[in-house]
Parts: structure tokens; sequence; C-alpha cells
């Protein structure tokens, strides 16, 4: 068995290489790949994956996203856990452990772990270098029911109903379509500008932005490299997809930033990320004086657009939307977890949802 490292420059020559054509089974996708080459925190030394392979056929994985971010005046370099994979038949072979020591070795004090199965935490502290399990808790909030997949999921045995529970489904969310024609839109007294354009305004706005609850301040630069390279893209699975374990296709899958004015100044600031009729506020940045306004823009523009659900993890945002309770068919709390080294002083109420590697799936 072979075990390779890719920093950034080996990572764009792996990609170009007749061997990466030629995998039955990849440790990445090509878009994904050249997301993590144009990441602004990205350095030329940075190891970003290992990939292990046996005679030429890849057996698993481990792969890492750099990420830079200022709190308190202090600048921190800090990996999250972007993928870890292991081929079935290679899981008793102590596989596992060996990558996962390789990331160990390279990135112990920096590496930061967020968006895993909760079923692996009990595997991550039994290392003994991290710190107790931080959590942020947000809401799923249900505009129409959309159970089928997760229910699939849940219970595979239950797959030849689906087609009929699905059917079921429509035509509940038909009859809930009537009771929202009488929704009556909100008047308001701030322009919404619902476009993807980098503008001065939005720079400006981002750079002198106070956050009084200590959240993670993003620039310019952050946003338009999660726009321009995004790991999933729209569009039905096919072979090439089918190559690599996490998803790289998804049916929808866009990027949304809508910018508040008031009195011809830019107020707020939201990134949303829609997959699968699914809203989700990855970034939101604003002062409590407008949440009123985001939260009746955002429950008007998923109606609109026939969405099924909005996740929301700002507190201000999800207490607003649960006094609209009657819009939703269900409100579902959720949490976010997070795994921080050992001596790293953080909390994890600094990151908004999109942090991490999170805005990219």
């Amino acid at each position: 068995m072979q075990i390779i490292s890719y920093n950034r420059k080996q990572l764009e020559e792996f990609i170009g290489d007749e061997f990466f054509k030629v995998l039955s089974k990849i440790p990445i996708s090509y878009h994904r790949a050249i997301s993590h080459i144009n990441n602004p925190y990205c350095s030329d030394e940075d190891v970003l994956l290992w990939a292990a392979y046996e005679k030429a056929s890849l057996v698993g994985y481990i792969g890492v996203l750099p990420d830079i971010f200022q709190i308190n005046g202090k600048e921190s370099k800090i990996y999250w856990l972007s993928c870890f994979w292991v081929e079935e038949s290679f899981r008793n072979e102590n596989l596992a452990s060996q990558l996962f020591f390789l990331l160990i070795k390279q990135y112990k004090d920096q590496l930061f772990i967020s968006n895993f199965l909760f079923s692996l935490e009990k595997t991550y502290q039994s290392l003994g270098i991290f710190q107790p399990t931080q959590y942020n808790y947000g809401h799923t909030f249900y505009l129409n029911f959309c159970f089928a997949g997760l229910l699939q999921a849940r219970f595979p045995k239950l797959k030849p109903f689906i087609p009929f529970y699905r059917l079921v489904e429509n035509i509940f969310n038909r009859i809930l379509v009537v009771g929202k024609l009488l929704y009556k839109k909100k008047s308001n007294n701030y322009e919404v500008v619902d476009n993807n354009l980098f503008d001065e305004d939005l720079n400006n706005f981002l750079r002198t932005f106070l956050v009084s609850d200590n959240h993670v301040v993003r620039n310019m630069e952050h946003f338009r490299w999660i726009q321009t390279y995004p790991w999933v893209l729209t569009g039905r699975s096919d072979k090439e997809s089918a190559r690599y374990h996490f998803t790289s296709k998804s049916e929808q899958f866009v990027y949304k930033m809508v910018k508040f004015y008031s009195s011809g100044e830019l107020s707020c600031f939201l990134f949303l990320k829609i997959r699968d009729k699914i809203l989700t506020v990855s970034y939101l940045y604003s002062c409590d004086d407008y949440i009123s306004q985001i939260t009746d823009y955002l429950l008007q523009f998923s109606l609109d657009n026939k969405l099924n659900a909005i996740v929301v993890f700002d507190k201000r945002l999800s207490d607003l939307l649960k006094n609209k309770r009657s819009r939703f068919i269900y409100v579902k709390p959720t949490k976010q977890a997070y795994i921080f080294p050992k001596d790293f002083k953080i909390d994890a109420s600094v990151f908004q949802e999109g942090d991490g590697d999170s805005v990219f799936t």
C-alpha cells in the first residue's frame, strides 16, 4: 500500500494526470480540487489531501480545508477536516488510523472538526487531544412535506412504499398552496438588492462591520471564492460523480447574496445556500434593527420560489420565525457540532453556519 500526500501544486498536477482520469474511485472531485487550489487561505506548503492506493486502486483518503480568521485582533490559521473515507474491505486493516495519524502529525494543534457524523464524536474524543464538543443550535422550518428521502435513508426497507408516500406528500403540498396564496406581503422602508455582484459597497460594509456577538467577519474575497468555486454542481448524478464518494452534483445547488439598503446605505448582508429546495442562511451580518425585515424577506422568498424549508442558526432569526409558527408544518431543532484542539481558546459561537466546509455542501 502507498499513501501519497498532495499540496496545492501536486493536487493541480494530479487532477490533470492520466492516472486521475482512469481511477474508478477518486479522492476528490475535479471541481472540488479546483476550489482547494484557489482557496485564498491556502499556502503552497499546506498538505490538503492524503490518499491511500493498493495496486493502483484508491482505498482511502483524508483531507483538510485551510482557513484563516481573526478574532479580537488576533489572526489564526486552522485546518478543517473536510473528508475522510476508507474502502469497506480495508476498514479492519488499521488504514483509517494511519490516515488520521498523518493528519494529526501535520496539524494537531490547528485541526478543527465540524459537519461530521455524530456517531464519530466518541471516536474523535477518545484520542484525548480535543476539547469537549461544543454546539451551535438552530432550527429547520418546514414549509412543505418533503420527508420521503429522509424516510428512505433511515428505513431502507420502506423503499417499495416511497413512491406512494411521495404521492401523498404532493397532494398535501397542493392543499398547502391555497393557504400560502393568502399570505400578505409586508410593506417595507428598505431596498433589497438581490444579486451576486461583488462591489465596493459590499467590500466597505464587510471591512467596517462591527459584530457585537463576536462572530468571525469574512472579507469579500471569502464570498467571491465560495461563489466562483463550488464543491457541488447543479445536475443529475452521472458516471463521473459516481467515482467520488461524497456529493459532487445535486439537482439544485445555488448561492444567493442579498443586500439590504436603508437611506442609500448598505445595512445588512446575507449569503444564502439553496440545495434541493432547502434554503440555508449560511452567513448573516446585520444589527438587530433589520432582523424583522430579513425574516419577512426569507419567508416571502421561500414562498415565491416554492422552497421546502429554511435552515437558520441565528437566534434572532429563529425566534422571529417561531413567532410565525402557523406558516410552517413543522419546526425541527437542529445543532451543529464543533471539535477544537485542546489548547486552542475559542468558542463555537464565533462561527456561523457556513464556516468550515458547511457552506460548500
